[in-house]
């Protein structure tokens, strides 16, 4: 590599200077503007215009190609076991890297990490056309997860520096609901799988077309995407300043400063409710684990093609997304987290009892209408209530989670332990010959399990505001004073004055 491509590389990882940062947060001290004013709402719309479309983007189509009989052929997949195999190990370096990359991202910014893991992503992806036998599947499917390690719970991070609390489920709905990615790569398998040339058949084109948008993405990323507030080339100062401003007013993120990586760990390790988001997360991402992977194998097993099928998973998940839009715009709108997440976990539950209830004795027995129908809208059910969760467990822990450093090591914490589980996930679809009832039954076991920890958690955040505002109210005057003069950017989440999100 010559002397241009090293310097370019070690210019990745440098720091980021907090020159810039400390004015703009010094302007932010003193900028007058009217809170909920015009101008606020100018300044908002600026920052939806410019940084939501552009992450937006990064998430890329995820086909299934795993009912295609020519992918299975190229890569030696003969059974089921393989085909599962070879999903679990994808998260082994994704829950690994996880904490870490949250900690890189605030080192170095946004737009430079999130170019590296999407680049590293695409060539990846990209290196699966040209991949054969079950040996090369299984490498690759650990490089993308070490590819996609950070991105889920660094873009929660990232968007939690632009937006206020009661703001954040809407657009993490909008950023990262895998329902859009879903539809798109269903109608994309259905029309690619029949394409053919001479250099490629239909699932490589799948890969390709994955692949080149992803790396396309990482570039412009680069460019346009900014690391944080004060870097925002698009904003005035007055403008970065009222953006830290009402932020301030919220929760005061910092992007530098504050206690190491290795300090917010041990908090978020002390942190009941740490556990109790991860709990939620690793109960209900059993379900999107699985329906994210198997959603057209389980539409195959109903009677339909696996062309037909992958065609047929678009509905689903565009049903899903305006799930996932309504339950998060609602959110934020009464500022109320526990609740969404019990409702959304009901649904997904009952079509899972659905779908267990009404499976064949034998995978190619013959299915009435009405059972494959009830099926099918059972899967509508599935859809729905798992890819509305994410926006919903994850803004709330982002909501609860302070100072800066801890929330970000704390949403990478969610993320990376809860998949996990995801390791072993796919397994629970073990079993073909009982038509995935076993699996059907597992996965409502496991959102039931959701409610139930989302009902004690809420429970838990009521109670802590209420023995925080009865603090506040026994403590005298200058005890106030003295908790208002210490020396935090911050209000920390075990501080009295710290009102948790419930």
């Amino acid at each position: 590599m010559n002397r241009h491509g090293r310097g370019f590389l070690r210019g990745l990882f440098l720091p980021l200077d907090r020159e810039y940062m400390d004015a703009v947060h010094q302007d932010a001290e003193v900028v007058v503007y009217e809170d909920g004013g015009d101008e606020e709402k100018k300044i908002r719309r600026k920052i939806d215009n410019r940084i939501l479309p552009l992450v937006i983007l990064s998430f890329v189509c995820n086909g299934n190609a795993h009912v295609i009989p020519a992918f299975n052929e190229n890569f030696g997949i003969t059974d089921n076991n393989k085909w599962t195999l070879a999903l679990s190990i994808f998260y082994v370096g994704y829950c690994l890297l996880e904490m870490p990359a949250n900690v890189l991202q605030r080192h170095i910014g946004a737009n430079r990490f999130f170019f590296i893991t999407l680049i590293f992503w695409g060539l990846s992806s990209l290196s699966v056309i040209y991949a054969k036998g079950y040996g090369a599947l299984l490498t690759l499917r650990v490089l993308l997860g070490i590819g996609e390690a950070g991105f889920y719970a660094g873009v929660i991070y990232y968007l939690s520096f632009w937006y206020k609390r009661r703001e954040l489920a809407m657009r993490i709905s909008l950023c990262m609901t895998g329902t859009v990615a879903g539809a798109i790569g269903g109608l994309l398998a259905f029309g690619l799988v029949r394409a053919q040339t001479s250099a490629l058949t239909g699932w490589q084109f799948l890969f390709l077309i994955e692949a080149i948008p992803t790396l396309v993405m990482g570039i412009l990323i680069l460019f346009f995407l900014p690391s944080f507030p004060f870097a925002a080339s698009f904003l005035t100062s007055r403008e970065k300043a009222i953006v830290q401003a009402r932020l301030n007013k919220d929760h005061k993120p910092q992007s530098h400063g504050g206690p190491s990586g290795w300090k917010g760990f041990k908090a978020v390790m002390r942190d009941p409710n740490a556990w109790g988001f991860m709990l939620i997360y690793a109960s209900f991402n059993v379900g999107v684990a699985t329906i994210s992977y198997f959603l057209p194998t389980l539409i195959n097993e109903l009677g339909f093609s696996a062309i037909d099928a992958q065609g047929l998973t678009v509905a689903p998940y565009v049903v899903g997304f305006l799930m996932v839009v309504l339950q998060s715009w609602h959110s934020d709108k009464t500022r109320s987290r526990g609740y969404h997440i019990m409702l959304s976990s009901s649904i997904s539950c009952i079509g899972y009892i659905i779908l267990a209830c009404l499976a064949g004795e034998a995978p190619g027995v013959a299915r009435g209408k009405a059972k494959v129908g009830a099926s099918y809208f059972a899967l509508f059910l599935v859809v729905s209530g798992n890819y509305s969760l994410f926006p919903l467990v994850m803004s709330w822990a982002a909501n609860n989670l302070s100072p800066t450093s801890k929330r970000g090591v704390g949403t990478a914490f969610v993320v990376s332990v809860s998949n996990t589980v995801s390791i072993a996930s796919p397994q629970i679809y073990f079993d073909p010959e009982d038509s995935f009832r076993k699996g059907h039954a597992i996965a409502a076991g496991c959102l039931f399990l959701a409610f139930l920890v989302a009902f004690a958690l809420r429970t838990r955040l009521v109670m802590l505001n209420r023995s925080n505002k009865r603090t506040l109210s026994e403590m005298s005057e200058n005890e106030k004073k003295e908790l208002d003069e210490k020396e935090r950017a911050e209000v920390y989440d075990s501080d009295p004055r710290f009102v948790f999100m419930t």
